[in-house]
């Protein structure tokens, strides 16, 4: 009897764990969601033109990332010009 009590117990601390895995995993994408959705906010106030801010936006950068990465690294990244970059 206690084998199968023990069994009972193993198989509910298995699904508990499984299910703490999933809420960590769904509030992680949801932190993910945020940030940009943050991001795109902040990259949407820019006084940029439209295709920039769409390119910004599909190569992922933050406000964080924008404000600390040199121009240069900008351009090569997102394929513009230097100039452009510099006005980002």
């Amino acid at each position: 009897m206690s084998t199968a009590y023990n069994r009972n117990e193993v198989d509910i601390q298995s699904s508990l764990q499984s299910v703490r895995h999933k809420l960590i995993a769904k509030d992680i994408t949801l932190q993910r969601i945020k940030q940009r959705q943050t991001a795109i906010g902040f990259i949407n106030q820019l006084d940029i033109p439209a295709g920039l801010k769409d390119l910004i936006i599909n190569h992922g950068f933050t406000s964080d990332l924008l404000q600390s990465i040199h121009p240069s690294d900008l351009a090569e990244d997102l394929g513009i010009d230097k100039d452009v970059a510099k006005l980002i």
